[in-house]
């Protein structure tokens, strides 16, 4: 992954809140299971979806 990536405030704090360490961690979720989590809506679902295609 490219050392480049910056992240969303939003999508920072929602890791923060979930204890999830790095990007590597949070790209590894299912989206299903993401959907579920609290604070976590489509406006980070398409960000990280952007994100795995990296």
């Amino acid at each position: 992954m490219k050392d480049d990536i910056k992240l969303s405030p939003e999508l920072q704090r929602f890791m923060e809140l979930h204890s999830i360490p790095n990007l590597a961690a949070l790209l590894e979720i299912e989206d299903e299971k993401l959907l579920e989590m609290d604070l976590f809506g489509w406006r980070l679902m398409r960000e990280v979806l952007v994100l795995r295609e990296f």
